[in-house]
């Protein structure tokens, strides 16, 4: 029987091995930051859609319908978050954030 250096991968199988665990691991880690990331940035949303209801920027009336359309959100990919952060901060209006919300979803 051969025992040692010969066998298999040989001595390389360990470090063949480590490697492929190593790269598992990262790539886990990448994607369960890049999930986080997602809800994390649309809690920012409401974070600061509270702030400006609270500084008084926005009416009541504009914070519950901005609040509904945010927690009824499927967040597809970044350019729906930019757009999430461009109807809190009021730099697009209700209108035209579904317009350009229905275009994001064709693509």
């Amino acid at each position: 029987m051969r025992h040692g250096r010969y066998m298999g991968y040989g001595f390389y199988g360990s470090y063949i091995l480590s490697i492929l665990v190593i790269l598992i691991v990262i790539c886990l880690i990448v994607f369960l930051l890049y999930k986080q990331k997602e809800n994390h940035s649309i809690e920012k949303s409401m974070e600061l859609l509270k702030k400006r209801y609270v500084r008084e920027e926005i009416s009541f009336d504009e914070f519950s319908e901005k609040k509904s359309v945010i927690e009824g959100l499927e967040v597809t990919n970044s350019s729906v978050i930019t757009l999430v952060d461009r109807y809190v901060k009021g730099e697009i209006n209700s209108k035209d954030y579904f317009k350009i919300l229905e275009e994001i979803k064709r693509e």
